[in-house]
């Protein structure tokens, strides 16, 4: 998360985690001490907070989670869209009456345009084949792909003058806590483990177990089990602690945590925690945080949460 403390870091543990007097330190110690010159040092809070500034300007973004306008699952066959409510998918006011239609075969999705008007990847055609995720079908401020879930395909719609946009009121967080800066250690799965993940429509997937993460706080020794999408993205976090019963989103949060440069060491900066996108939408399709990621205790940092 913060390079200036992954630099200091690595010479920590490169230079044999030595203490003043010569006594070798523990990785936990070492650990230990690389947070408290990270968090004494400006450059911690103030990443911190232009963390933060990103994340909010990303809220605020016309094609961020809040331009989503709806979530439309598909059938295999014929699924006619348009604003009128005879189609198979009512589509919100704005949009054409009579949209097109999209059809679904196994694993090919294809759209028919009702209208001129209509762009598909920028282009006037009349018939395409949709890449999940990658084509684009256009129509004033409204733009739509398509998605692949557990469930199936559907539509995601988005508006770009969603009035949720101009009027949303900003991202909140717990004040910077160096108390949430905390060293833990990675366990690591022996053999490859799964994880069931249930989501907020009532799906579950499976996602690949990157370990336990174990660390301390306020006194108690808690645990976390992380999802890895692979050594060249960071550990993911997806947690409920008890500051859901009233300031953070009751759902959970989730947190991105880096993988340990060298041994089993890293850290968890809580302050980093963030809502998922359903604590603003509701046509986001969110993992929930597993059962044994339920902490019997108060994390006080990160985003809080104050209703959609």
């Amino acid at each position: 998360m913060i390079k200036l403390f992954y630099a200091t870091l690595a010479i920590v543990i490169l230079s044999g985690c030595t203490t003043h007097g010569g006594r070798p330190q523990s990785s936990l110690d070492a650990k230990e001490s690389v947070v408290k010159q990270m968090n004494n040092s400006p450059s911690g809070k103030a990443a911190w907070q232009k963390w933060v500034n990103r994340y909010d300007e990303d809220r605020r973004s016309k094609t961020g989670w809040l331009s989503l306008a709806g979530l439309y699952w598909l059938r295999e066959g014929s699924n006619t869209i348009g604003s009128n409510k005879s189609n198979d998918h009512q589509l919100p006011a704005g949009m054409l009456g009579q949209f097109g239609k999209i059809d679904v075969a196994g694993d090919t999705v294809s759209f028919t345009s009702f209208d001129d008007e209509i762009l598909i990847d920028g282009k006037k055609l009349n018939n395409q084949l949709l890449v999940v995720n990658e084509s684009k079908v256009s129509y004033k401020s409204f733009v739509f792909y398509i998605i692949k879930r557990e469930k199936g395909y559907a539509i995601r719609l988005q508006n770009s003058e969603n009035p949720r946009v101009a009027h949303y009121a900003g991202t909140h967080f717990f004040p910077y806590s160096e108390q949430a800066a905390i060293p833990a250690r990675l366990i690591r799965n022996k053999t490859p483990r799964k994880l069931k993940i249930s989501t907020v429509y009532g799906t579950v997937r499976d996602a690949e177990s990157a370990g336990i993460l174990e660390f301390t706080y306020k006194g108690k020794n808690l645990s976390l089990e992380a999802v890895s999408y692979g050594k060249d993205n960071p550990m993911d976090l997806m947690f409920v602690d008890e500051t859901g019963q009233e300031t953070t989103y009751g759902a959970g949060r989730y947190l991105d945590v880096d993988w340990p440069i060298q041994g089993d060491m890293t850290i968890i900066n809580f302050n980093y925690a963030y809502n998922p996108p359903c604590a603003i939408t509701e046509f986001a399709t969110c993992p929930l945080p597993p059962r044994q990621n339920r902490l019997d205790v108060a994390i006080n940092a990160g985003e809080l949460f104050s209703g959609h």
